[in-house]
């Protein structure tokens, strides 16, 4: 198959930071990946761990899958989206336990389309940023182990170039109504929710919710995980 990918990875990835907008990353990256039998990629951003509020950094994808993936509605049944948010390493597509007979649907589609497995690079920020590239192949089994992982790091680092290459507006964290970020402060001042309550003159039902809503935007956890991204963020 020529030159392994692991010996052309940082050239691809210096060429890469060439291009002038996500799209041309994608672009590039697919062009490069094809003779290892690749047949799309789909980068994308969100604003939170929830995997919300899609930004779409570069989609290519074989003639008519998109068309069919409407239609069939798959996305309720993408079982690559139910792993991004457990896992945080790169991992293959057949690596996901498939759990319902949607998923299994969606899996033997693509199989109709030639893709027998893909690789899903995770890449999570500040904010709750949560992202990804992923990649179809037609044959990822023929590739040594050093070439898989060679793909799945140029896939993160290429993911960073399209992020960066991206209107800032559109890949800004969720933002909390001023209320919210009242209370993430005050949670991290130590105060109860009871105490914020009488500072801020609400019922304590009302702080929770508010609470709540933060920790639902910034796709954290814990209460502590919300005080946390606010900080990297310069929110409080």
């Amino acid at each position: 198959m020529g030159v392994p990918f692991s010996n052309t990875v940082i050239d691809l990835i210096e060429t890469a930071s060439a291009a002038k907008s996500p799209a041309e990353v994608g672009r590039v990256f697919l062009a490069a990946l094809r003779p290892f039998g690749a047949r799309a990629i789909y980068a994308r951003s969100h604003r939170s761990a929830a995997f919300s509020d899609e930004f779409v950094f570069s989609r290519i994808s074989p003639s008519g899958w998109d068309s069919i993936y409407a239609e069939k509605r798959y996305a309720d049944a993408n079982y690559l989206i139910r792993a991004l948010r457990e896992r945080v390493e790169p991992f293959r597509w057949t690596q996901v336990a498939l759990i319902s007979d949607a998923e299994r649907g969606l899996r033997n589609a693509l199989l109709d389309y030639g893709v027998t497995d893909g690789i899903a690079a995770p890449v999570h920020g500040p904010m709750g940023y949560a992202g990804v590239t992923s990649l179809a192949f037609e044959r990822l089994h023929e590739l040594a182990p050093a070439d898989r992982l060679a793909i799945s790091m140029a896939a993160m680092a290429l993911h960073l170039r399209m992020q960066a290459l991206s209107p800032a507006a559109e890949l800004r964290g969720p933002r909390l109504s001023p209320r919210e970020r009242d209370c993430v402060a005050f949670v991290a001042a130590g105060k109860s929710d009871w105490e914020i309550s009488e500072i801020l003159g609400v019922a304590e039902t009302t702080v929770i919710s508010h609470i709540q809503n933060a920790r639902r935007k910034l796709g954290a956890k814990t209460r502590a995980q919300a005080v946390a991204l606010c900080l990297m963020a310069g929110l409080l």
